[in-house]
């Protein structure tokens, strides 16, 4: 439950598919199950139970009636906060969109062993805080979850809701189909900044020049000066005694892979200070894009205004004038296809993240950063069906059949991305959360204390050294185009 735990386990399924029958039993009537309905052929459930063994969880009873695995996170009368990711409710490719998403039969056994840790007391929420153009009941909907969540609220007095995390969504606006914003706000207990002050990645930046491209840039600025570096959180997430993750293992197209440590940018209410990118080339001090480009910075500039102007007959003129100008690239191609930090150089989202993980590992409920853990932490990472390429929402499906767990989503993520064919060292979101490779010098509390010598992998067949394992194990994922030939290990 703490983060100096830095097994890993990893369970080799070699299960390629999601069982679709709800409610997703277990394939036969385990000791500890408390069901008396079985489902034959769910080996979903059975390579999760598995996994939940190999991390060492009550490890003593596995296979007795009395194991309960989860146990040794959560006490009855505590509530627990399931994150799964549930990123955006189609494929942005065509493709099948279980390879972007968890699908339900993943979730089941976690609730069925989440429930036999409360014991009957307790709560349960379940959240997520999409892509602003998502549709949550639509994801829910498409993954199975809401069928399972229907059936297993029959099953127990523990109370379970289920909510979208956001303040805001994606709508329709009457003209020239730019997307407007529609609140949502459905948190029944509220929302918090969370300042991570000087103890945040971004301390020193200018924060002018922090940018997401969903949102206008004075929202970041306001929200990332004068020392203070706040993110709006779910107060339901701060609430919470336990925070179990469910990420997809799949590729990105800016922190190269989303595992663990990504994860957690489905957690703030509010996008808009969640910087993605610092304006400019390297040369300028930036990630934008590779070369500086005059046509670039005149394009941010009139994107700027877009999202600023409050008018949407405005918006509409320098919306055309941008995509003119954008176009001009048809007749006189730009020195670089990169935009918005869409590349191997993108040196400001894995600040984001650190900041995100610290403020759900070490926040408080009032949301004020401590030097001790919070909350305890479990991951599992969901890698039954993974995705590489073009991620993290048009990824090809790869039948992985891989399920990795342990409470420290650096060591996950240091294991499941050189599992993937990553080099570790060539990801800023994994290698600069340890080490003091943050900037910050000791001065936050750490993600991870010490260095990759120190995490081991259970296999299930042998307990190996991350080096060992990299040695012995590499499914060769082929990474996003603008990381191809940058992050792939030899």
């Amino acid at each position: 439950m703490s983060l100096k735990d830095k097994k890993v386990a990893v369970n080799f399924s070699g299960v390629g598919t999601y069982f679709k029958e709800p409610p997703f039993h277990p394939p036969e009537h385990y000791p500890e199950y408390d069901g008396t309905e079985t489902q034959s052929g769910n080996s979903i459930y059975s390579n999760v139970r598995q996994v939940l063994y190999q991390a060492g969880l009550d490890e003593e009873r596995f296979g007795t009636p009395e194991w309960n695995p989860f146990g040794v996170l959560i006490d009855p009368g505590m509530t627990v906060f399931i994150k799964p990711n549930t990123v955006r409710h189609y494929h942005m490719g065509g493709g099948d969109v279980l390879s972007i998403i968890n699908h339900a039969s993943v979730l089941r056994p976690i609730l069925d062993y989440t429930i036999k840790a409360l014991k009957g007391e307790g709560r349960i929420i379940i959240g997520d805080s999409q892509v602003i153009f998502g549709r949550f009941e639509e994801a829910y909907e498409v993954a199975q979850i809401d069928q399972l969540l229907e059936w297993i609220r029959q099953q127990t007095n523990i109370e379970i809701e289920c909510f979208d995390l956001r303040l805001v969504q994606g709508a329709k606006s009457w003209m020239h189909g730019r997307w407007a914003r529609e609140k949502i706000e459905k948190d029944p207990r509220g929302y918090r900044f969370v300042d991570l002050g000087d103890k945040s990645c971004f301390k020193g930046i200018d924060p002018k020049r922090l940018r997401i491209a969903i949102a206008s840039y004075k929202n970041m600025i306001k929200h990332h000066s004068n020392g203070k570096h706040e993110y709006l959180f779910p107060q339901s997430v701060l609430d919470s005694d336990v925070i179990i993750n469910i990420p997809k293992l799949k590729t990105h197209r800016r922190t190269a892979v989303t595992l663990a440590i990504k994860n957690f940018m489905g957690i703030p209410a509010w996008k808009d200070t969640l910087p993605h990118f610092i304006t400019g080339s390297p040369k300028e001090g930036g990630d934008q894009y590779i070369n500086p480009s005059i046509r670039k910075r005149m394009v941010l500039w009139l994107h700027d205004r877009i999202q600023t102007v409050p008018f949407v007959p405005i918006k509409f003129c320098f919306a055309v004038v941008k995509r003119i100008l954008w176009d001009t690239r048809k007749i006189v191609p730009f020195k670089d296809n990169i935009s918005e930090a869409m590349w191997y150089g993108n040196d400001t989202l894995w600040r984001t993240l650190a900041d995100l993980n610290r403020g759900v590992l070490y926040a408080d409920r009032e949301g004020i950063i401590r030097s001790t853990q919070q909350r305890r932490y479990f991951a599992i990472i969901d890698g039954f069906i993974a995705g590489e390429k073009d991620g993290p929402v048009s990824v090809d499906p790869v039948p992985a059949g891989v399920v990795i767990a342990g409470y420290n989503p650096v060591a996950l993520d240091l294991v499941a991305a050189t599992l993937m064919g990553f080099d570790v060292k060539k990801i800023p979101m994994i290698w600069n959360t340890f080490g003091g490779r943050d900037g910050l010098n000791g001065q936050a509390p750490s993600l991870f204390d010490g260095d990759e010598s120190q995490v081991t992998v259970n296999t299930g067949n042998e307990i190996l050294t991350f080096a060992q394992f990299g040695k012995r194990h590499n499914l060769k994922f082929e990474p996003h185009p603008a990381w191809k030939g940058h992050v792939e290990r030899d």
